[in-house]
């Protein structure tokens, strides 16, 4: 890529304050601890397949502004470099965390892998997937002998035998990327190729179809050649708004994710996820949830309210004890990131950005001092002479419950809590 188009791209990142692949390559990430910790954890991933090994997942923790989106990017870029294939979800109104069925489609939609563009995962399975591989007939062996609906192992076998049938393909791949297929469709297909009652094709809730998927795709995405699937969760605080056993069910769900119980976790499977770090204080302390959640769900008595209960506490702990702190900037690290942003802004804008100050300042986070700095910039290249002063406002989270948070988006399909057909 042109450098000063790289360069652009990277500041137009800053200035917005959504770091992208060209903004963490350029400023990188002093983030020690949490780097030191995430190799680890991808050492662990790259055997887990075939160890049977389930690595612990990762919370990173900063304010407003503090980094954690930045240090996702850092870590998404080093996963990938490192043959990892990589999907980042944001927690939002679109993609809460108790519904692991809009996870699973968010995580496949902005799936990433090294020298794959477009679609991926339809890239990876077209491309990448060689079912003549000793990788795809390991992952078809597995699937016979494993506790997944028998719809993973029948659409594995549909693509194997769809050969140039290229729409079974396409709708095989749609199932994968967390679609419906009706059995119907499956049995035709089956029978298609003389199969017709190879898989039970048994009857399962959606969000246990759901939670499979994820164990599913690891192994599949390993079958692709990858060591491994990385996800990274940013904004889980978000999941303070909701309301107490919404908030249940997304602390199980994390729980799940994270791998903190080992019948629960996923060989192939890392997540990070970032949250701010008065969570556990504001939230979890503050409107009781290690009690009311406890309480409410063991209260209904059947096994899988106990389990969201046992979950939810694992959860809560890690949030409040395993967090990673991102520590806020130095002088030295202030110092060196104004050299190296008035280095890439020149190249941006084919200038000589002033001398700007690095002075430390007490409470004021490294995203600030990086968009006053290319504020300044970009008002001394309309007007030289012109000396701005930044004004800064601290945003204050919100933990406020908001029960809007918890409706249905409006493609949400209809009947998705039913049993899948």
């Amino acid at each position: 890529m042109n450098v000063r188009v790289s360069a652009r791209r990277a500041i137009e990142a800053l200035r917005a304050g959504v770091p992208n692949r060209d903004a963490v390559s350029a400023l990188g990430c002093s983030a020690h601890e949490v780097l030191g910790v995430f190799d680890a954890r991808l050492a662990e991933l790259r055997g887990s397949v075939s160890g049977g090994r389930r690595p612990r997942g990762m919370l990173v923790a900063a304010d407003f502004g503090g980094g954690k989106s930045h240090v996702l990017e850092y870590l998404s870029h080093k996963a990938r470099q490192e043959n990892f294939a990589v999907s980042k979800v944001v927690i939002s109104k679109e993609t809460q965390l108790f519904d692991p069925l809009k996870v699973f489609r968010a995580a496949v939609d902005s799936l990433v892998c090294e020298n794959v563009v477009g679609d991926a995962l339809r890239d990876i399975a077209v491309s990448r997937l060689s079912t003549q591989s000793p990788r795809f007939a390991a992952l078809s062996l597995w699937l016979q002998g494993s506790d997944l609906n028998s719809r993973f192992a029948a659409t594995t076998w549909l693509f194997e035998q769809a050969g140039a049938d290229t729409d079974m393909q396409d709708e095989l791949i749609g199932f994968w990327e967390g679609g419906a297929m009706q059995v119907g469709r499956l049995r035709e297909g089956l029978r298609q190729t003389g199969d017709a009652k190879r898989f039970a094709l048994e009857k399962i809730a959606i969000k246990d179809l759901a939670r499979q998927r994820f164990t599913f795709m690891a192994r599949l995405l390993c079958a692709a050649g990858y060591d491994g699937w990385v996800i990274l969760l940013d904004e889980l605080e978000l999941m303070g708004r909701y309301t107490v056993l919404q908030r249940g069910r997304a602390y199980a769900e994390l729980a799940r994710l994270l791998g903190l119980a080992d019948d629960h976790a996923v060989p192939g499977l890392l997540a990070v996820g970032a949250v701010t770090p008065d969570y556990a204080s504001a939230v979890i302390d503050e409107k009781d949830d290690r009690n009311q959640i406890g309480f409410r769900f063991r209260l209904r008595g059947d096994p899988e309210s106990v389990l969201t209960a046992s979950l939810a506490e694992l959860a809560m702990d890690a949030v409040d004890q395993e967090l990673l702190r991102l520590r806020e900037p130095s002088q030295d690290d202030l110092e060196e990131v104004l050299a190296t942003l008035a280095v890439i802004y020149a190249t941006a804008y084919d200038c000589v950005p002033a001398t700007l100050d690095a002075s430390l300042k007490t409470g004021r986070q490294m995203r600030e001092y990086v968009r006053s700095w290319i504020t300044t910039w970009d008002l001394n290249r309309v007007a030289p002479a012109y000396e701005p002063e930044i004004e800064v406002q601290h945003i204050a989270d919100d933990y406020a419950e908001d029960a809007l948070l918890e409706k249905p988006v409006e493609d949400d399909e209809p009947g998705d809590q039913a049993a899948a057909p």
